[in-house]
């Protein structure tokens, strides 16, 4: 009982997973504002630096507010948008619920590329040529998503292309 008088009447209309998707949207809006906060105000503390010392930290002052805001809320409304369920419009009830990758293919590759020429040494006048290999190795990712009030679950399908088993040997040709 006393856990429900510190909710709001909103917070209790919401299951325990639609909570814990809130919070970490928030938090990804925190981090994303924080970060546009400290970019934009770098920049203008060094843009600034120069021609007006003393009027940067008023600039600053106003700007560093205005770019967390910038930050957070893009990034607050993108991810309560992908959150929502488009069956019963659930807020924040949507979350990855299973992720599984299919190998498709193996391929191997193979390029050769000019580096550059030797100046001196045993070596010099030759053209260093750089061999590499690896396989291309494909899958197939399927992700789900489920709603954790509804209980709708839609896929998305993707493919994923890795390089694997990369070697390289630097050669000299005449």
């Amino acid at each position: 009982m006393e856990e429900n008088k510190s909710m709001s009447a909103q917070d209790a209309q919401l299951a325990p997973g639609q909570l814990s998707c809130r919070a970490r949207i928030k938090a990804y809006g925190v981090a994303a504002g924080v970060l546009a906060a400290v970019g934009i105000g770098a920049m203008l503390w060094f843009w600034l630096e120069r021609d007006y010392p003393v009027l940067r930290y008023l600039l600053i002052a106003l700007a560093l507010p205005l770019s967390f805001l910038a930050g957070q809320w893009p990034m607050v409304a993108w991810l309560t948008a992908s959150a929502r369920c488009d069956a019963c419009s659930a807020p924040y009830a949507v979350s990855e619920s299973d992720k599984e990758e299919t190998f498709l293919s193996a391929t191997p590759r193979r390029r050769e590329s000019v580096v550059g020429r030797s100046l001196s040494g045993p070596n010099e006048g030759k053209t260093l040529v750089r061999k590499e290999s690896w396989t291309e190795e494909r899958y197939q990712v399927v992700v789900s998503y489920a709603c954790c009030v509804c209980g709708e679950v839609r896929q998305k399908h993707s493919i994923r292309t890795v390089k694997a088993n990369r070697t390289s040997d630097d050669i000299y040709r005449r």
